[in-house]
Protein backbone atom coordinates (compact mmCIF):
# COMPACT_ATOMS: atom_id res chain seq x y z
CA UNK A 1 0.00 0.00 0.00
CA UNK A 2 1.55 3.38 -1.38
CA UNK A 3 1.56 6.52 1.58
CA UNK A 4 0.45 8.69 -0.20
CA UNK A 5 -3.01 6.50 -0.56
CA UNK A 6 -3.68 6.11 2.95
CA UNK A 7 -6.34 9.37 2.38
CA UNK A 8 -8.61 6.54 1.70
CA UNK A 9 -8.79 4.99 5.07
CA UNK A 10 -9.84 6.22 8.71
CA UNK A 11 -7.47 8.42 10.54
CA UNK A 12 -7.25 5.67 13.29
CA UNK A 13 -5.78 3.58 10.76
CA UNK A 14 -3.76 5.81 9.44
CA UNK A 15 -2.15 7.07 12.08
CA UNK A 16 -1.40 3.12 13.13
CA UNK A 17 -0.12 2.60 10.18
CA UNK A 18 3.94 1.81 10.06
CA UNK A 19 5.41 3.69 7.09
CA UNK A 20 8.92 2.81 5.71
CA UNK A 21 11.17 5.30 3.90
CA UNK A 22 10.84 3.33 0.62
CA UNK A 23 6.73 3.85 0.43
CA UNK A 24 5.56 0.52 1.79
CA UNK A 25 3.03 0.58 4.61
CA UNK A 26 2.76 -1.91 7.09
CA UNK A 27 -0.15 -2.83 10.06
CA UNK A 28 -0.11 -4.63 13.36
CA UNK A 29 -1.94 -8.33 12.89
CA UNK A 30 -4.80 -6.78 15.09
CA UNK A 31 -5.12 -4.16 12.77
CA UNK A 32 -5.18 -6.23 9.26
CA UNK A 33 -8.64 -6.65 9.14
CA UNK A 34 -10.21 -3.56 9.81
CA UNK A 35 -7.28 -2.61 6.91
CA UNK A 36 -8.34 -4.77 4.31
CA UNK A 37 -12.19 -4.13 4.74
CA UNK A 38 -11.62 -0.32 4.35
CA UNK A 39 -9.62 -0.82 1.56
CA UNK A 40 -12.32 -2.84 0.18
CA UNK A 41 -15.05 -0.81 0.76
CA UNK A 42 -12.94 2.21 -0.96
CA UNK A 43 -12.74 -0.28 -4.29
CA UNK A 44 -9.18 -1.21 -3.71
CA UNK A 45 -7.83 -4.61 -5.29
CA UNK A 46 -5.44 -5.94 -2.55
CA UNK A 47 -2.68 -7.94 -4.53
CA UNK A 48 -0.92 -9.36 -2.02
CA UNK A 49 0.35 -9.51 1.38
CA UNK A 50 3.59 -10.20 3.17
CA UNK A 51 4.32 -10.88 7.26
CA UNK A 52 6.99 -8.76 8.13
CA UNK A 53 8.90 -9.69 12.15
CA UNK A 54 10.40 -6.49 12.88
CA UNK A 55 14.08 -6.84 15.30
CA UNK A 56 14.90 -4.10 17.83
CA UNK A 57 17.18 -2.38 15.42
CA UNK A 58 14.53 -2.20 12.55
CA UNK A 59 15.43 -4.73 10.57
CA UNK A 60 12.95 -7.56 9.48
CA UNK A 61 12.24 -10.85 7.95
CA UNK A 62 9.53 -10.76 5.27
CA UNK A 63 7.70 -14.49 4.51
CA UNK A 64 5.31 -13.70 1.01
CA UNK A 65 1.82 -14.72 2.49
CA UNK A 66 -0.80 -14.44 0.13
CA UNK A 67 -1.53 -13.37 -3.67
CA UNK A 68 -4.25 -12.33 -5.16
CA UNK A 69 -4.32 -11.89 -9.32
CA UNK A 70 -8.34 -10.90 -10.10
CA UNK A 71 -9.97 -7.21 -10.08
CA UNK A 72 -13.04 -7.81 -8.01
CA UNK A 73 -11.98 -5.74 -4.63
CA UNK A 74 -14.28 -7.80 -2.21
CA UNK A 75 -12.82 -11.55 -4.05
CA UNK A 76 -9.28 -9.34 -2.89
CA UNK A 77 -10.62 -8.88 0.81
CA UNK A 78 -11.96 -12.08 1.18
CA UNK A 79 -9.42 -13.94 -0.32
CA UNK A 80 -6.20 -11.92 2.06
CA UNK A 81 -8.59 -12.50 5.42
CA UNK A 82 -8.56 -16.14 4.55
CA UNK A 83 -4.63 -15.83 4.13
CA UNK A 84 -4.95 -14.31 7.22
CA UNK A 85 -7.08 -17.05 9.33
CA UNK A 86 -5.14 -19.91 8.03
CA UNK A 87 -2.69 -18.97 11.55
CA UNK A 88 1.20 -19.57 12.04
CA UNK A 89 2.07 -16.07 11.07
CA UNK A 90 5.57 -15.66 11.08
CA UNK A 91 5.38 -12.18 12.45
CA UNK A 92 3.10 -9.54 13.96
CA UNK A 93 2.98 -6.96 10.78
CA UNK A 94 1.20 -7.32 7.42
CA UNK A 95 2.32 -5.45 4.46
CA UNK A 96 -0.20 -5.03 2.48
CA UNK A 97 -0.13 -4.36 -1.27
CA UNK A 98 -2.42 -2.94 -3.48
Amino acid sequence: MPVDDLGVLPADLQTRARAEENGEVSWHVDDAASVLGELANAGRVVLGLDVREYDEDGSFLEVAWSVYAGVDPIEARDAALGALSRGGLPGDWILVTW
